[in-house]
């Protein structure tokens, strides 16, 4: 049974591939009382999926350095943070190399995939070094990251608590690597002790992973994501403008995976409010959509999106009235943020 009279708080963090900055800035302003209301917002447990599970483990580090709780040389903050998204280019993710550029017909296309993410393995290798993490279970906060198996489309949420020692003994690397493995962009990952190969959480049912949360009896959940809204088509087409190398059928799969997620997302809105006391929404609206794969960008969707939020708080989400389609009642919603 819930309790009322003691707080749990839930971050939630949605997938956003190269939009990764955005969510780093609304939970800066979340957790470091940056909004107009001031209030410091410290979160209990954590749930992200794709770009977002990387943001719900950099939040991890900062909080356990915040907190005192690191050994010498493993201290990463928002500065740390920051530092290594702004110095983010599409070649440390994927290799646009001549080489890797060459590979994709004649390798990558044959076992199912267009970009080699080898760069982006080596990123995570020395940042989750850094970091001190190296399992799942080696985590501060309670958190679950999800992933899709390739065979079933089963959507897993990886707890770092689990009580099956298996599941936290996973290595933190590869579950972060498949957790971002995008479809058809990115090849499948495998995550030693799990059987089959696993892609982006994002695909499944966690476009936002809100259900993570169902026995968390959080009273109060934030919803945090990158903008969203029609722009979507202008964000891959200024992609596909910068890659021309890259094949089409990539961006119109990478299209169609932004119009599913988004239904996705709805969904996730509508439960939030009825999974815990409280919820929020917390996306913002920006001057222009940000491409899907550009992650040449960081710092000024960073920037944008900061100031953004010292002029805005979450939007409470209330339980709608059944009879207001779900559709509805998100659109509803959204043109409310729209309007501030």
């Amino acid at each position: 049974m819930m309790s009322w009279f003691k707080k749990k708080i839930g971050f939630v963090f949605s997938g956003g591939a190269a939009r990764i900055a955005q969510e780093c800035a609304l939970t800066e302003a979340l957790v470091e009382g940056l909004t107009p209301s001031g209030k410091k917002i410290r979160p209990n447990v954590l749930a992200g999926t794709s770009s977002g599970g990387l943001n719900a483990v950099a939040l991890n580090a900062i909080l356990k350095t915040k907190d005192g709780k690191v050994s010498a040389g493993e201290t990463f903050d928002w500065h740390d943070y920051k530092r290594l998204l702004f110095d983010l280019k599409d070649k440390k993710i994927f290799d646009v190399s001549p080489i890797g550029i060459g590979k994709i017909i004649v390798e990558n296309i044959r076992e199912g995939y267009v970009l080699d993410t080898a760069p982006l393995r080596k990123l995570l290798t020395e940042t989750l070094e850094r970091m001190g993490f190296d399992t799942l279970g080696s985590l501060y906060l309670p958190t679950y990251l999800s992933v899709v198996d390739r065979n079933t489309g089963k959507t897993y949420r990886l707890f770092s608590r689990d009580p099956d020692r298996r599941i936290r003994k996973l290595s933190l690397q590869e579950v972060l690597m498949g957790t971002t493995a995008i479809p058809v962009a990115f090849k499948p990952v495998k995550i030693e002790g799990l059987e089959g190969e696993y892609f982006d959480g994002g695909v499944g049912r966690d476009g936002i992973p809100v259900e993570a949360m169902l026995h968390e009896h959080c009273t109060d959940l934030y919803l945090i994501s990158r903008m969203r809204g029609e722009e979507t088509m202008v964000g891959v087409k200024a992609f596909s403008e910068k890659r021309p190398k890259i094949p089409k059928i990539l961006l119109n799969v990478l299209l169609s995976m932004e119009f599913m997620i988004d239904d996705l997302f709805e969904c996730e809105v509508d439960i939030a409010p009825r999974l815990s006391r409280r919820a929020w929404l917390y996306l913002p609206k920006l001057s222009k959509q940000y491409p899907l794969l550009d992650f040449s960008t960081q710092r000024e969707q960073y920037e944008e999106t900061i100031t953004w939020a010292r002029k805005n708080d979450p939007v409470k989400i209330k339980r709608a009235p059944r009879r207001m389609g779900r559709k509805l009642r998100f659109f509803h919603l959204l043109d409310y943020i729209n309007r501030r």
